[in-house]
Order: C-alpha cells, then sequence, then structure tokens
C-alpha cells in the first residue's frame, strides 16, 4: 500500500509539473504574438477535449520518464558488440538532466525494424556549459566509429541534445563524422522555458535568442553537409516558443499536433518518421 502511495504522490508531481509548464505555454501563446494580428482564429481551432488529452498523455510521458531514469545506469552499459559497418550506426544523445533510458522505447522499435547497431550516451555534469557537453558527444562519436569501423554515424537527438550536436558540427568539426542529424524537439533558437531551471550555464546558454543561440545559428540552422530531420510539436510545453524547434529550409521538418515534450520520445508517430527518414536514407 505504501508503493502504491508513492506511485500515486510521484504521478501527481509530474501532474501538476505538467500542467504549470502548459500554463506557462499558453501564456507565452496568447501574449507573445509577435507580427501575428489577434482576430481571435486561433482561439475557435482550440479543441478543448484533445488538449486535456494530450496534457495527461504528457504527465503520464513524464511521469514514465522520471519512474525509469535508474535505468540509464543498464542502457549506458549496453553494446550491440561488433557488428559490420554496412549499417550506418545510429548514436542516440538525450535532453537536459535526462540519460540514455530516454530512448529505451525507440531503440527497440527501430531493433524489431531490422537496426542493430545503436549505441546510447548519459553525458553529465548537469550543469556544465554546452561546449563541454557538446564535446562528449564528439567523443561518444569517436567511441562509435572506433568499434564499428564505419566513417559516419546517424545521431537521434532529443531536446538538448540537437543543440549539442548542432554546435559540435559547427565548432567541434564534427561534420565529417556525422551523416543525419533527427533532432526531436530540439531547442534551435532557445526557450523561456529554461528561465525557470536551476540555475546552470546551459540553462542561461538555452534562453531564447540568447546570445550563445543566436551565434549558433548565425549562417544557418543546419550547418555543413550533414542531413537535417526536425520532429516537433506545436504542442510542445518544454520548447517556448514551438517554432524554435524549426530547423528551417536546411532540413525535413516535420510537425506534429498536440504532442508533449516528453510524449514525442514515446509516440508511434514520431517511432515512424525516424523509420521513414532512416529508410529513405
Amino acid at each position: 500500500m505504501i508503493i502504491l502511495y508513492l506511485i500515486l504522490v510521484l504521478y501527481l508531481i509530474a501532474a501538476i509539473a505538467t500542467l504549470t509548464l502548459y500554463m506557462v505555454a499558453g501564456y507565452d501563446y496568447v501574449n507573445f504574438r509577435a507580427n501575428k494580428p489577434d482576430s481571435g482564429d486561433w482561439r475557435r481551432q482550440i479543441r478543448a477535449g484533445r488538449c486535456l488529452l494530450s496534457v495527461f498523455l504528457e504527465s503520464v510521458a513524464m511521469f514514465f520518464h522520471g519512474m525509469t531514469q535508474p535505468l540509464r545506469y543498464i542502457f549506458d552499459r549496453l553494446s550491440p558488440g561488433q557488428r559490420p559497418h554496412c549499417q550506418t550506426p545510429i548514436l542516440f544523445v538525450h535532453g537536459w538532466s535526462s540519460g540514455s533510458h530516454a530512448f529505451m522505447l525507440l531503440s527497440g522499435y527501430l531493433k524489431r525494424k531490422g537496426y542493430k547497431n545503436l549505441y546510447t550516451m548519459t553525458y553529465r555534469p548537469i550543469m556544465a556549459g554546452s561546449e563541454r557537453l557538446a564535446r562528449k558527444v564528439v567523443d561518444r562519436i569517436d567511441e562509435v566509429l572506433r568499434e564499428t569501423g564505419a566513417e559516419k554515424v546517424n545521431i537521434i537527438a532529443h531536446s538538448m541534445g540537437g543543440v549539442l550536436t548542432r554546435y559540435a558540427i559547427k565548432n567541434l568539426d564534427a561534420e565529417d563524422r556525422i551523416n543525419m542529424l533527427i533532432s526531436i524537439a530540439g531547442p534551435h533558437l532557445g526557450t523561456r522555458v529554461a528561465a525557470l531551471m536551476p540555475y546552470g550555464r546551459n540553462t542561461l546558454e538555452l534562453l531564447y535568442e540568447s546570445d550563445f543561440m543566436e551565434a549558433l545559428a548565425a549562417g544557418g540552422l543546419t550547418p555543413g553537409r550533414v542531413k537535417y530531420v526536425s520532429i516537433y510539436s506545436a504542442f510542445d510545453n518544454f520548447v517556448i516558443p514551438q517554432t524554435s524547434a524549426e530547423l528551417g529550409e536546411g532540413a525535413r521538418n516535420h510537425k506534429l499536433p498536440y504532442h508533449g515534450h516528453l510524449r514525442l520520445l514515446y509516440s508511434r508517430k514520431v517511432n515512424r518518421i525516424i523509420l521513414e527518414e532512416l529508410q529513405a536514407d
């Protein structure tokens, strides 16, 4: 019984956090409509039932993500072993304060579809600067290439993982080692939610239109010869404004309705899009 009460309390914490973030997202959407004349049409497009269901599903996703956090210690140690490099290895790069466990369902889906060269990582410390964390991504890429004998990797990144990968491509000479970046809910112009996070260097850098984000975007959001894919949602509760997740004309952008930030990690629609992009490549 105590365990059930504990689970209920943890879910309520996730639900309250989710609801709070959606209140912030709603306030931002209504009050920061730059260059958008407010005729009121957007209000008539709201589907209250779908919104409530999506908020609930996002709270479940946040609860599941938090409860499975200890599994990252297992996923960090998993390796597909020696496999021929005729299949481009895939490296999963997680988001802020997350870990390798974030991709447990997606990696299982790709394995069932025949993708075997799947690698994970967990970067720490959480509050380190983005450049330091991006170097850890590059180090992990080099490890995967040495282990597989491949020339390049495909990266599937969630949230801040997409920003770190873009930084590595632009500033750390990772362009020639990455074939494709599939970014899920990446705050590529930053997010206003970062102002609510605990103090840390990378949270300050991830602020919407911060000096760091503008410098990273200078010259284009899709630097180098890497193929870019962005999967994002207009209902994201962490990437605010949601348009920050678009990667522009240099990428294939997939906009999904009514998906929260963490739910995108566990969405069958997202799985299918990723599979199609990998097969097309």
